[in-house]
């Protein structure tokens, strides 16, 4: 059914509504919750993003326009939303399948490798022959915080006449990652993927990006009522709905039918909706060297416990974790905490939510 209110402007401006440090502390994380109702089957999760390498530079402050400015480090790395969220999938214990199309180059390998170490199912990527894989600059200053710089190159190719049923057999969730609807024809792919989900009844996550916020705001309009979990940053969710308090901008992301919605809000952790239930949740205290993943993992392991039937305390538990410990080293996909080191993290309870 459409959504009329939404329409009235495709940003959300709607009218106002009534509505890190030391290593990590070795005591496990408990949230006080129980959790021996969550399922221990082995969970399929397909996976539709950008897939890019990255050269990350390291650096004293970001230079002014037409500076000339020294870079401190530079490593190459694996990034993009997509891989890095089908790795972190994979890292809590998900089957996954990753979407999403490469070059026919060096890059493509080198983006590609810690999917693979961790058993991502790439056999549904698409290559092209004319456009390099997807490439990104991040600038990360000293306190970890970092700037993208994009080429998107053969991810925007992706082909929707690739994207068949067979691809969604057997998964128990769709996640799209927001780069991917910003064009065609990859935003047709994405789309023809969502269509399939929601004829067999499987949920759709999205987690959101501040270029399809700009750009695809009319397209979000329609998408958010079809959606099991909507995610973004605060920055994000003030921009689609500036003027508004977060209280307010939650409020009308729910007239719009939204039920499971997750606000990454960095050092400050996160605050996270189901229904009529609201929790802000602060993070573990860490150094941040980089936190170029962060959003990506933290939106990987919410959907992940929120798919296992976890209680809303113990999905930002969870997610926090994930996304700090990425923050503590170098990289995107690299960068991500290990099934292991979760664990080492979680009590008994939380543990349950990591598939072995």
């Amino acid at each position: 059914m459409e959504n009329t209110a939404l329409h009235e402007n495709p940003t959300l401006v709607l009218p106002e509504s009534s509505s890190g440090a030391a290593a990590m502390e070795p005591r496990p994380i408990t949230a006080n919750i129980r959790t021996e109702k969550i399922s221990r089957i082995f969970v399929n999760i397909t996976v539709v993003g950008d897939i890019n390498a990255d050269l990350n530079m390291s650096l004293e402050a970001l230079p002014r326009e037409g500076d000339d400015q020294l870079v401190t480090g530079l490593r190459w790395s694996s990034g993009g939303a997509g891989l890095n969220s089908a790795t972190a999938f994979a890292q809590v214990g998900a089957q996954v399948k990753l979407v999403g199309r490469v070059g026919s180059d060096a890059a493509a390998e080198a983006a590609l490798h810690p999917a693979r170490q961790v058993g991502v199912d790439l056999t549904h990527l698409q290559q092209d022959t004319e456009r390099a894989t997807g490439l990104c600059t991040v600038l990360v200053t000293p306190g970890g915080q970092r700037t993208l710089m994009s080429y998107r190159g053969a991810n925007v190719n992706c082909d929707p006449a690739q994207i068949e049923p067979e691809l969604l057999e057997g998964s128990a969730l769709l996640s799209l990652c927001g780069h991917a609807l910003l064009e065609n024809p990859q935003r047709a792919a994405v789309i023809r993927a969502f269509d399939l989900a929601t004829e067999r009844g499987i949920p759709v996550a999205l987690d959101l990006c501040l270029p399809t916020i700009r750009e695809a705001g009319e397209l979000l309009v329609d998408l958010v009522p079809r959606l099991w979990l909507l995610m973004m940053n605060e920055d994000e969710l003030h921009t689609w709905l500036p003027g508004l308090s977060m209280a307010q901008a939650i409020a009308r992301l729910q007239e719009c039918g939204l039920q499971h919605l997750a606000i990454k809000r960095g050092p400050q952790g996160c605050r996270v909706v189901d229904g009529s239930q609201q929790l802000d949740c602060l993070p573990p205290s860490v150094t941040a060297i980089d936190t170029t993943g962060c959003g990506d993992a933290f939106s990987a392991g919410y959907a992940w416990a929120l798919l296992r039937g976890a209680p809303l305390l113990a999905r930002a538990t969870l997610a926090n974790l994930i996304g700090a410990l990425t923050a503590t080293r170098r990289g995107a996909a690299e960068a991500l905490p290990t099934r292991a080191e979760l664990a080492a993290q979680l009590d008994l309870p939380l543990r349950d939510l990591l598939i072995a």
